[in-house]
């Protein structure tokens, strides 16, 4: 029996959670509850802009079209019979609070985007790729719904970590985190790592991707600095080097003792190298010790003991990663949106 036979007959018993769609959900969770390196699915944090679809594998298809030679249906049942990679990364809103909990790290499997897009014949000119999900709604006003879109730049979609991902921790999507396939770019901020997928778009470098420019999801996800030369606008993309305690918690009170507190660190260019520990909001630093391997796109989990006298602590982690890149201490001033939010935090911890 293929693959594609056991989808068949699973797909309207065990593979089809065809529920009324929910309303848009911003979900976080501790990071002192994830045990281990890898997120368990009901611990990944969620957030939507519109109202999760309902979708289902025997009605999904991801069609391939713009400028293409040779524009394509792929169904649910071809993306597993197509060569598959794993990828452990973490995906992080590019909101996410200084303490870290709206990131999560996790094990992905999924068709390489290259190898979807090289049977279409993309054109020489291609230089974006436009990818639609299946949730609607509107940013700005408008005469009707639109689905929710991100463009990525051809040579991301092209990297050979960039998927198509319908499993996670090897098990297939939760709804709410994409079912049945979405987008995966592995050390880019989760806004581009589109769910529920539905249609991928090749454009070239001057083309209008009408969905994405008509509800204004230009105007969100940039880098906005003000300088004498005046404001510039980047769009965001990689990860910046970040880390969390997980333990202890913030306002924690403690006796007097011996105590681990531990935490994750993630980059989204090269690996993390090293993590350093503050007990007195920044004034000094002691190492930390890495408990799992780093490598790219995953996070690392780190722990640092601590001989806890009586006293009033401010704790900062610092992460430093392999490009030289190092978390930094306060926020830039000349930054006026509200995202990359990866300075040193403090949290208060009292003993006694």
């Amino acid at each position: 029996m293929t693959r594609r036979d056991v989808l068949r007959a699973g797909a309207g018993v065990i593979l089809n959670p065809l529920a009324r769609a929910s309303a848009p959900q911003n979900l976080s969770y501790p990071l002192r509850e994830i045990q281990g390196s890898l997120t368990p699915p009901d611990l990944f944090f969620v957030r939507d802009h519109f109202s999760e679809p309902a979708l289902s594998l025997e009605n999904w298809q991801l069609r391939i079209e713009g400028r293409v030679a040779h524009p394509r249906d792929v169904s649910f049942s071809d993306l597993l019979e197509l060569p598959t990679k794993k990828v452990e990364a973490v995906l992080e809103c590019s909101g996410n609070g200084t303490h870290g909990s709206a990131a999560s790290n996790s094990r992905w499997e999924g068709v390489p985007i290259s190898f979807l897009l090289e049977p279409a014949g993309m054109s020489r000119d291609a230089a974006f790729i436009a990818f639609e999900g299946g949730d609607t709604g509107r940013l700005v006003q408008g005469p009707s719904d639109l689905p929710y879109t991100q463009i990525v730049p051809l040579e991301k979609c092209l990297d050979s970590a960039s998927l198509v991902a319908f499993k996670m921790n090897d098990l297939f999507l939760p709804r709410r985190n994409g079912f049945p396939a979405r987008a995966l770019f592995p050390g880019w901020y989760a806004m581009d790592s589109v769910k529920w997928l539905r249609r991928i778009v090749v454009l070239g470098p001057n083309d209008r991707h009408s969905s994405f420019f008509d509800n204004g999801m230009d105007r969100v996800y940039n880098r906005v600095t003000l300088s004498a030369d005046g404001i510039k606008v980047k769009r965001l993309s990689s990860i910046q080097v970040k880390s969390a305690v997980a333990w202890p918690p913030d306002k924690m009170r403690l006796p007097a003792g011996a105590y681990q507190m531990w935490g994750f660190a993630w980059t989204g260019t090269g690996t993390i190298r090293e993590v350093a520990i503050s007990l007195d909001d920044g004034r000094t630093w002691e190492p930390a010790k890495l408990e799992s391997s780093p490598g790219p796109y995953r996070w690392v989990r780190w722990t640092y003991k601590w001989a806890a006298s009586t006293g009033d602590y401010s704790l900062m982690s610092r992460a430093t990663d392999s490009q030289g890149n190092q978390q930094p201490l306060q926020r830039d001033k000349a930054r006026k949106d509200v995202y990359e939010l990866n300075w040193c935090a403090p949290l208060s911890c009292s003993v006694r």
